[in-house]
């Protein structure tokens, strides 16, 4: 996944490699389906992408919606991104798997769709955790100041032995300690 950004002093822009993981039998629902009815489930691993944009100001796509909300789950925008109920779509008889292996195959490379953006955050203060702030992606202005303005996202598939990204702790050692339990505070 990578994200860019247009600011005063050019483009910037950041990525993470994620891997999703499929652990169930199905991974796209039958007609009709839903919820668990379909038998379907998957987990994501690795870190949300971040975007520095200088002057201590670093953008990040969260991989959770605070509101739980499915159609913003990184799993729910990667499988759209991916364009995966189209190719389900074209190919009736084909197989969860056929697809998927296709993918691999073929390595698209997917601008998502601005319906489907992840919820967008920041710190206030990249020392203390709790200072999480979320961020409109129609408007990085208001947070970032005046030029600064989210380009795309885009996704695409990688070689299955390609390393996760492990930058944030790295970079952000404050973070370390909440990893994975980094919420925004209620709206």
């Amino acid at each position: 996944m990578t994200v860019e950004v247009q600011t005063p002093s050019g483009p910037k822009s950041g990525s993470a490699v994620q891997e999703h993981v499929v652990w169930r039998p199905r991974l796209i629902p039958l007609p009709g389906a839903g919820g668990s009815d379909w038998g379907g489930g998957h987990q994501t691993f690795g870190e949300a992408p971040f975007v520095d944009l200088g002057n201590g100001e670093v953008l990040f796509a969260t991989l959770r919606d605070v509101r739980y909300n499915y159609d913003r789950e990184i799993n729910t925008i990667v499988f759209r991104a991916l364009h995966i109920d189209e190719l389900r779509g074209k190919r009736p008889n084909a197989g969860d798997a056929s697809i998927l292996d296709d993918l691999a195959r073929a390595r698209p490379l997917n601008v998502l769709d601005r319906k489907y953006y992840p919820q967008l955050a920041t710190f206030t203060d990249m020392a203390n955790p709790k200072s999480l702030v979320e961020v409109s992606p129609d408007n990085l202005a208001a947070r970032f100041g005046q030029g600064t303005t989210l380009s795309k996202i885009t996704f695409q598939v990688v070689d299955p032995g390609t390393p996760l990204t492990a930058a944030v702790t790295a970079r952000f050692p404050a973070l370390a300690a909440e990893r994975g339990l980094l919420t925004l505070p209620p709206s």
